[in-house]
């Protein structure tokens, strides 16, 4: 018996290698921010931003590469059970391959969203200081420029004995 590989084959499963490893580097960095976020380690998001958006870039590229792919052999890829279904007929690791990449897709679409929460949760928080801080500018201060406690009231500063 003569084992047959399906047409185009090798350069299907190298663009979903490629894709699942950038997509693998993705999740990555949206766990790090998650643990960024959560850790209020601010100082960190700047750098780390500007990794997600290389990797996010890198990761469209290699999604074209396959959709490109795709198209070229005639494969449906929408609705996304009939490029299931295509994928499965081809090859059935090629699809388990597939499989792998759409499971991390929705974990990434999960997490992003729960990054996102996140960062608007912190947004208001922020907000809310500010909001409390440029209230107090604009009451009376208990403390005077010199950081010693003062009467509200015109009476004795309340730090002297």
């Amino acid at each position: 018996m003569i084992d047959t590989v399906a047409p185009g084959r090798p350069q299907l499963a190298a663009l979903l290698a490629d894709l699942e490893q950038a997509l693998n580097r993705f999740n990555a960095l949206l766990e790090e921010e998650e643990q960024v976020l959560t850790l209020a380690r601010i100082d960190a998001l700047s750098q780390l931003t500007q990794d997600k958006l290389t990797a996010s870039g890198q990761l469209e590229a290699r999604f074209q590469a396959f959709r490109a792919f795709a198209e070229f052999s005639g494969m449906p890829l929408t609705p996304p059970h009939l490029l299931d279904e295509a994928l499965a007929a081809y090859d059935a690791e090629i699809a388990a391959q597939w499989q792998r990449i759409r499971a991390q897709s929705q974990a990434a679409k999960v997490r992003n969203a729960s990054n996102g929460r996140l960062i608007d949760t912190r947004r208001n928080l922020n907000d809310r200081l500010i909001a409390e801080l440029a209230q107090t500018r604009e009451t009376p201060q208990l403390y005077g420029e010199d950081g010693r406690v003062r009467s509200l009231g015109g009476g004795s500063a309340f730090d002297k004995a």
